[in-house]
């Protein structure tokens, strides 16, 4: 692996090498990355280890990305029975389970509409039955609502159920995300569905690629108590029951959500499977 080192100022390599020589940093990465193709960022991608895909067996903290001049710890939303060629990430039937997710996009100034975006994600999921395998990880300038991939069942946790489930939230939390943009005048804050094959996300306490910002991980009862100093890469605040979760609360969602929006997008010629929008608030309305 070439050294790029040469791409961190001192500034950045001091913060590189305290933070990820934290144990409680390490054993974070290593717990989030099991199964999960890496990527570090920086000035520079790097995504392979010789000549097969970066996993967290290869990866060493924090030699690894001061070696490599870079910062950040990313991992695909798809976890792998196997990673040691190339081929294997390109492999479908590889994946055992992928991570249901929506990503709320904003400028750090409007944190607060970022945590009101949150909470009614969090809110739609509590009324489709899905609590306990949910959580919030802080990205930097925005945040992700993710779904554990395990609150769904073995058979279920295919790209197709995981999109499917983003989907059918992101369109249920439209208006009210329209509403909460608005108010707070944060005209740029998205919130979209990011999940596609091999997409990439933030690992849990990574520092962010450009700004001096941890990803911590909470829980959606402390979304009232939330503050960006929670993000201090010297003095992080983070919860690690991130990994709590209950095997299949989120199946009966997951098929809705199959019904209603259909299974991932490939490239072709498609007409999504969508009923009129009059069928789609009746059910929603039976299922609240």
């Amino acid at each position: 692996m070439p050294d790029l080192s040469e791409y961190l100022d001192d500034h950045d390599a001091q913060l590189v090498r305290e933070h990820y020589s934290r144990p409680d940093v390490k054993s974070e990465v290593v717990r989030f990355s099991r199964g999960r193709w890496l990527a570090l960022a920086g000035e520079r991608w790097i995504r392979h280890f010789g000549r097969a895909p970066l996993t967290i067996d290869s990866l060493k903290l924090p030699g690894t990305l001061l070696a490599t001049g870079t910062r950040s710890i990313y991992a695909t939303t798809s976890v792998y029975r196997r990673l040691k060629s190339r081929g294997d990430p390109y492999d479908d039937s590889n994946v055992v389970a992928v991570t249901p997710y929506l990503d709320i996009d904003n400028d750090l100034e409007a944190w607060r509409a970022t945590i009101e975006a949150a909470r009614a994600i969090t809110e739609e999921l509590e009324r489709l039955g899905v609590i306990k395998s949910v959580y919030i990880l802080w990205s930097g300038n925005g945040a992700h609502v993710r779904v554990h991939e395990h609150a769904l069942s073995k058979e279920l946790r295919d790209l197709d159920h995981a999109w499917a489930l983003a989907e059918y939230l992101r369109i249920r939390v439209e208006v009210r995300v329209a509403e909460i943009r608005a108010r707070h005048e944060a005209l740029g804050m998205k919130v979209e569905n990011q999940i596609k094959p091999r997409s990439l996300f933030t690992v849990p306490l990574s520092l962010h690629r450009r700004i001096d910002r941890v990803a911590v991980c909470f829980k959606p009862e402390s979304l009232d108590n939330f503050d960006p100093s929670w993000t201090s890469p010297r003095d992080f605040r983070h919860d690690p029951s991130w990994e709590d979760h209950e095997v299949g609360e989120a199946d009966e969602a997951s098929k809705v959500a199959m019904e209603m929006v259909g299974g991932y997008p490939i490239k072709r010629s498609w007409k999504r499977r969508e009923p009129p929008v009059d069928e789609m608030v009746r059910k929603w309305n039976e299922l609240d």
